[in-house]
């Protein structure tokens, strides 16, 4: 039995990845279990409680319960594989050093340390030291990940990042009325989506779309976790909405649907859910030179396009006046989905001991 951990899931869209990771094993012949704080398909339960979205004192008690459970459960399936998804947030750390506890502990790492942490701050320089003392396996996905990890003591198996299963449609009683009412146009429609902070670009799009909003043609939605309480008063405008809050899945679906273009203009990124969503739905992206998009570019040129930050506004205004560009040829959409690649993890990852 593999065991996959996960205490983000629903709360912001981790589950999609829980569900994929599930779905590329059990379509192989291995059984597999997701412990998360969301219900699916083989569980009729919630393993982890929501303790983000509640009162101080509730939460910690909420984590502690989470915790305990979860050490627990480390001492007592010493013989099954466990896989623990990581972001690299500070109150991840108690969870690895439990991880580590097992022989057959994996960390599934989609960052090292949590992007708000600079690399040479003292929480990052915890998860690093983390890894290279204590923890026994690794799955990583990206050369960025694996430069940083890697010792002679880590077993580390590369993955590409799982092609997520979504649903194609949506249920329109479960869409708000103000989402409803976006992209409602013929005009270029463009989509920021997930969480609302600096370092993934949102200060670039309020920037850039401030200044293209009285002399263009589009539609712009600002979708997510406002986590860094910015005020967007100024930006709201016929053309431009806002939705700072969490957004169900109907209401994804709906925009990612409705949308033309996915705006990423990071600032740092190992890998990004979002760039697999706007995969999935085949919309084409703009996006950041930081080396992973330049790297998924590069493999995938009818995905989107590169864009230095000081010159997304330029970017973004020829994508306006370029409409009938093509994307996401054959050939790429074939390459996209990795096939052989996940073979080979999957062989890779269950016969390790």
């Amino acid at each position: 039995m593999i065991h996959i951990f996960d205490l983000l899931g629903s709360y912001c869209g981790m589950h999609y990845y829980d569900i994929a990771f599930a779905d590329v094993l059990q379509q192989r012949g291995h059984r597999c279990l997701v412990h998360s704080n969301f219900e699916h398909k083989g569980v009729s339960e919630v393993y982890f409680p929501q303790f983000f979205s509640c009162n101080k004192v509730l939460g910690l008690l909420r984590f502690l319960c989470a915790y305990f459970r979860f050490f627990v459960f480390v001492l007592t399936h010493q013989n099954e594989k466990i896989v623990y998804l990581t972001y690299g947030e500070l109150y991840e750390l108690p969870f690895l050093y439990a991880l580590a506890l097992s022989k057959n502990g994996w960390v599934d790492v989609h960052e090292i340390h949590a992007l708000k942490y600079k690399d040479d701050s003292k929480v990052s320089k915890m998860f690093e030291g983390l890894y290279k003392k204590r923890i026994h396996h690794v799955i990583y996905h990206s050369q960025r990940t694996y430069d940083i990890l890697k010792n002679d003591r880590l077993d580390m198996v590369y993955v590409p990042h799982f092609k997520y299963v979504f649903q194609r449609t949506y249920d329109e009683k479960n869409i708000s009325e103000d989402i409803k009412k976006s992209f409602c146009s013929t005009l270029s429609k463009f989509l920021f989506f997930g969480n609302l902070s600096t370092v993934k670009g949102i200060d670039t799009v309020i920037d850039v779309f401030k200044k293209l909003d009285k002399t263009n043609d589009f539609e712009l939605v600002i979708a997510g976790k406002n986590v860094e309480n910015i005020d967007f008063s100024s930006l709201r405008s016929e053309k431009i909405r806002i939705f700072d809050r969490h957004i169900n899945d109907d209401e994804l679906v709906y925009l990612y649907s409705k949308t033309d273009y996915i705006l990423l203009p990071y600032k740092k990124s190992s890998q990004s859910g979002i760039f697999a969503m706007a995969a999935y739905f085949h919309k084409a992206m703009i996006l950041s030179d930081i080396p992973y998009f330049e790297s998924m570019i590069q493999e995938f040129p009818s995905f989107g396009f590169i864009s230095s930050l000081a010159k997304y506004e330029e970017c973004v205004e020829s994508v306006i006046a370029n409409r009938k560009q093509n994307y996401y040829s054959q050939e790429d959409c074939d390459r996209f989905e990795m096939k052989k690649e996940i073979d080979n993890f999957v062989n890779n990852f269950t016969k390790r001991k």
